[in-house]
Parts: structure tokens; sequence; C-alpha cells
């Protein structure tokens, strides 16, 4: 999906969660949106509260931080589970979400994996009184680097 459909189809939710639920449309929702869009990965809350201010938009934090929750209510972020206690959130694309996540419990690192059987057997699940639209596995361990089995960098 190209950039410019992305943020139109996000714009295009909000716009239609707002009109749900009888909201107004701001310049700061839309604005706080756009940078999100732009962001198009990760972010903390604070580090898009920066960023905004570093563009010269000048929006209060509790704006910011009411703004993500709306963001997440209406399905364009969501947020990730993290080990340290930091929110982070990223853009949710509208497709079918099935990923696999490595997380190193000592670094944090977190690497993406395919395992097509792992996948196939997690969409064909069932649950009672569930629909499942997608999912993210995150499996918690160590890196080969932490548990000291990485290549070392030292020059000879």
């Amino acid at each position: 999906m190209n950039e410019e459909k992305r943020k139109s189809d996000a714009e295009t939710r909000l716009v239609h969660y707002l009109a749900q639920h009888q909201m107004r449309r701001t310049p700061e929702r839309m604005a706080i949106l756009d940078k999100v869009m732009e962001l198009n990965g990760r972010f903390v809350v604070d580090d898009l509260y920066k960023s905004l201010l570093s563009g010269g938009y000048y929006v209060s934090r509790a704006t910011v931080y009411n703004c993500v929750n709306l963001l997440e209510a209406s399905g364009i972020i969501r947020k990730l589970p993290v080990s340290d206690g930091a929110e982070q959130f990223e853009c949710v694309d509208g497709r079918s979400r099935q990923h696999i996540h490595l997380v190193c419990s000592r670094c944090g690192k977190e690497r993406e994996v395919k395992d097509a059987e792992l996948m196939r057997m997690l969409s064909l699940r069932r649950f009672p009184s569930f629909v499942m639209s997608g999912f993210d596995l995150y499996v918690s361990g160590v890196c080969t680097r932490c548990r000291g089995g990485g290549r070392s960098r030292t020059k000879k």
C-alpha cells in the first residue's frame, strides 16, 4: 500500500470514528494523525510529542496522549506489549495481521520471523464466541549475542 493511500485510509477511518462518536474533527487531532503516519513505525508518545514540537506544532502533552488513545480506539494504531513498561505504538495497516516476534529479554532486541506451519496453525485456530482478525505472537528468550555465542567485534 503506497504512502498516500495509507494516510488517506487512516484519515477516513478517523473521520468516520469521530462522526460515529459525535466528536469534533479538530486541527490538533488531524496534525497528530499526520505525524503518526509520518513516523511509519513504532513510537513512544513522548517521542511523538517532541516530534510535533520540533516540527513547529505546539500542542499540549495531554492532547497528544488523549489523541493517541483516540487513534488506538479507532483502530488506526495499536499498543504493543513491551517488557520494560514503556508503552509503544505502531500503525495498523488494515490488512490481517499475522506476526511472530522473537524478543530478547536481556537487550530488548526484537526480530520478526516467518514460520509458515505455525502461522497456518494459529490462523486455523477457532475460539468460542470470538472471531480472530489476526495475531501477534511474542516469544521471549535470550538472543545469541546476549548468551555470549555471537560474533565478537574485536579487531585483530
